[in-house]
């Protein structure tokens, strides 16, 4: 799930407005009348600013691991790596947005300037999606467009909220108050509902392709630019409070300023290393102390600069207690990559005829945000305090962190039952080969020099491996890299159509690392490889490859073939070579191809069979064909167009003819099937007209209910309540008044490093099995939180800045009213 309740509380938690300063203070509109009249008109522009840009940014990234999978065709270890190497752009820069914001040109130009480039990116994407897979443009335009969307997201991040917060006096907490709550429903909003359609559209077909990325980044791409036009509405009427000191910076300068004074003057006794960063400084000399003297402060009954180097004490002490942070958003953030990918090998089907799209399923952790956040305040958190245990900050993010580990935990135990239906993929030394009978009625015994003994393969069946069931009747062969193999046929029964006369020797040549198939039909023996990658586009589908086998000289009489059963020599019979379509028939009688296809295996390439006769022929080998459950009709289809036209062919262009007797069924989801069709009877018996089809499970489909997540996501939204909310409250709250946007961003940064986490543990430890993975992270969390545990311990008292606030407040006030350095 995203992490919009993360977002949202560091709006709120970075929202001080400073306007009004100057003025007279106006008591704050009571009732909801007097709010209306006095509320700010332009902040309903930052409102659907941020519902436009918040949909847009969850969208895309949606559906970005699809998208790297399936048509930039990564694998899902690379995949996993960008997608969160894209995060660690969009944190990582919400540094610079805030330095930027705060140091230089204000939140106002920082935005608009932002919003523009993050629009072009988001248009970059749009674009690079509609070249086809194999385009050249791939991956260098998307790299680019995630590159510029990451800096763009991450530029106005910080910015946005504290922004609108500006637009209101600062003593009008209440309307504040009232600004965060919408601001935070906004982006919730925005999330939810861009995490429900974008998948939708990402399934649509569009450009003549099954699916429509363009779509499902054009709407996000839309949605940008209508959010930078929404902000430039209101911008005559915004209040732009022009940028004061870099906070980000001094701090950082003091710290090391700090740690090299430390060094460099060790002899020099200090009551805390941080006090080094006064070695040089005078009172005389620096603005904000003489300031505080004009004030009616004698210099040095009150230092500022003691008081930031007090404060950046209190921002390296809580800043030691979010180390672990990381940890748990590589846990958290991994919803969008490997839990996404788990999604996609389970069945989504939650009941009949209604299905969850695996990119869809994030929606559950940001419903069960917002149902946790009031049970845990008003329910959870008071029963513990009942039962005399206090719910200290930093026992609910040991809690929390725990639960992290724990959701982990299951989700690996929900991949050991996913395994079950993923392919065993041999070891280099090995070959796996099935054997397919597509005979109706004739039964194969086969034997073979290397392994010894006699399988019987029945009509109309295979030996197959289905780890659901529990079978396992492949040969699996030591072949060393390259081997042949001799296999004896014999067959047995009242319609082998003379070849139970003598056993027939077949020898192939195998190679280690691959799976292989040998099909015996009426027309010869076919073999070759299988492939065993299940369909990853998310849309619930199967995959099946077809063997046609069905020879030209029995195709229909009344349809032109053109050039698709050329005869490749006067002894071989050649099958039919062009395009087949498949038409679902579940809902209809009948289906006319030219109106609904619902797949279509191309470019066939003929494959000599192995007659079992004096006479040879060549049947079709055609690839893989992704298809929704549901039963189709096959058909020859043909497209008439006149050579070298390239454009979508006209109904009265096309010739269609149903291939008789075949019906394919395809049941459940994420299978991987090999179609074989053939003559019923062999080249000599001109009499039979039967088709006959066998249907080989190379790999089974899926079996584990997508439901099955469910679990897991409750107990990481659990864990987010007690872990990150928790967190950013402890953090925010046990630093300086003048250190609070350090805070945040240094918890945007955890993010980052979280991430990026991930990456390294990725390539470093090279792990294919998804629950092994998932296992590792939910163990290196409970040490990192056992870790944190010891730290906790040695926390001795929480800090209360109540009260200082109000004093910080007072003294920045007085330094800001000198217009100029006074001199004692």
């Amino acid at each position: 799930m995203p992490d919009q309740e993360r977002e949202g509380l560091l709006d709120s938690f970075d929202g001080e407005s400073e306007v009004a300063k100057h003025t007279a203070l106006e008591p704050e509109p009571q009732g909801f009348k007097e709010m209306y009249k006095k509320w700010p008109k332009a902040t309903f522009c930052i409102v659907g600013n941020e519902f436009c840009e918040r949909f847009s940014y969850y969208g895309m990234r949606a559906v970005l691991t699809l998208y790297l999978l399936n048509i930039l065709q990564f694998d899902n270890d690379n995949a996993t790596v960008l997608y969160h190497g894209f995060t660690v752009i969009a944190y990582a820069s919400s540094l610079l947005g805030s330095i930027l914001a705060d140091g230089y040109i204000g939140k106002f130009w920082t935005i608009f300037f932002v919003s523009i480039l993050y629009a072009c990116g988001n248009v970059m994407l749009a674009v690079s999606s509609t070249f086809d897979k194999t385009s050249h443009i791939h991956p260098y335009l998307d790299f680019a467009a995630l590159i510029v969307i990451g800096l763009g997201t991450g530029g106005i991040k910080p910015c946005v909220s504290s922004f609108g917060a500006d637009q209101f006096p600062s003593h009008h907490t209440k309307m504040i108050s009232i600004f965060f709550s919408v601001f935070y429903f906004t982006v919730n909003a925005g999330s939810t509902i861009s995490m429900a359609l974008t998948p939708i559209f990402r399934t649509l077909p569009c450009m003549g392709h099954d699916s429509c990325y363009p779509l499902a980044f054009g709407v996000p791409a839309a949605l940008m630019v209508l959010s930078t036009v929404l902000f430039m509405i209101g911008s005559v009427s915004y209040k732009k409070v022009p940028p004061k000191e870099n906070t980000i910076k001094l701090a950082f300068v003091t710290i090391c300023g700090a740690a090299f004074n430390f060094f460099w003057n060790w002899k020099t006794k200090r009551e805390h290393w941080m006090d080094h960063c006064l070695d040089n400084h005078k009172c005389e000399n620096d603005p904000k102390c003489m300031a505080l003297a004009v004030k009616g402060k004698r210099i040095g009954e009150k230092c500022a600069q003691q008081k930031f180097a007090d404060d950046c004490k209190s921002l390296v002490r809580v800043t030691v207690m979010m180390l672990p942070v990381p940890m748990f958003w590589a846990l958290y953030d991994q919803q969008g990559s490997r839990w996404l990918l788990q999604a996609v090998e389970m069945d989504s089907e939650i009941w009949p005829g209604f299905s969850v799209l695996p990119d869809q399923m994030a929606i559950v952790n940001a419903i069960l945000i917002l149902a946790f956040i009031p049970i845990f305040q008003s329910v959870i958190y008071p029963l513990v305090e009942k039962c005399g245990i206090r719910a200290t900050p930093l026992r609910k993010m040991i809690v929390g962190g725990l639960l992290a580990a724990l959701s982990f935990a299951v989700c690996g135990f929900v991949q050991l039952r996913v395994n079950q239906t993923l392919p065993d993929v041999p070891p280099s030394n090995t070959a796996f080969v099935s054997i397919i009978n597509v005979f109706p009625n004739c039964n194969v015994s086969v034997g073979n020099n290397m392994i010894g003994g006699i399988v019987s393969v029945p009509a109309n069946n295979s030996l197959i491996e289905d780890k659901v069931k529990k079978i396992d009747q492949l040969y699996r062969f030591n072949v060393g890299s390259k081997s042949n193999v001799t296999f004896t046929f014999t067959y047995n029964g009242a319609e082998c159509f003379g070849y139970a006369d003598k056993p027939h020797i077949v020898q192939k040549e195998f190679e280690g690392g691959k799976t292989y198939y040998i099909a015996t039909t009426p027309q010869g023996l076919l073999s070759d490889t299988s492939s065993l990658d299940k369909p990853q586009e998310g849309e619930g589908e199967s995959s099946v490859s077809l063997d046609f086998l069905l020879p030209c000289s029995s195709l229909p009489p009344n349809v032109t073939w053109g050039n698709n059963c050329n005869e490749t020599d006067n002894t071989m019979e050649t099958s039919y070579n062009g395009t087949i379509a498949a038409c679902e028939i579940s809902d209809r009688p009948h289906c006319d191809p030219r109106n609904k296809l619902y797949g279509e295996w191309k470019h066939g390439k003929h494959v000599p069979l192995k007659s079992l006769h004096s006479n040879a022929s060549v049947g079709t080998r055609y690839g893989h064909q992704d298809l929704k459950p549901g039963t189709y009709q096959l058909f020859y289809l043909l497209n008439n167009q006149k050579p070298g036209v390239d454009r979508t062919p006209a109904e009265s262009e096309l010739q269609f003819a149903q291939i008789s007797d075949v019906v394919l069924k395809i049941t459940g989801q994420g299978g991987v099937y090999t179609l074989t069709v053939a003559k019923d009877g062999n080249l000599l018996d001109l009499t039979v007209k039967k088709n006959v089809f066998n249907v080989h499970t190379v790999v089974p489909k899926n079996h584990v209910n997508i439901v099955w997540q469910l679990p897991q996501y409750v107990i990481i939204t659990a864990a987010e309540i007690l872990f990150s909310i928790t967190g950013l409250e402890f953090s925010y709250g046990q630093a300086a008044p003048s250190l609070k946007s350090v805070v945040t961003a240094i918890w945007l940064i955890t993010v980052a490093v979280g991430d990026m986490i991930i990456i390294i543990i990725d390539k470093i430890v090279k792990i294919d099995d998804l629950a092994v993975i998932m296992f590792v992270f939910g163990a290196a969390m409970v040490v990192v939180i056992g870790v944190f545990t010891l730290m906790s311990i040695f926390y001795y008292e929480y800090v209360d800045y109540s009260t200082a606030e109000e004093e910080d407040s007072q003294d920045n006030h007085a330094y800001e009213e000198v217009d100029e350095p006074v001199k004692l």
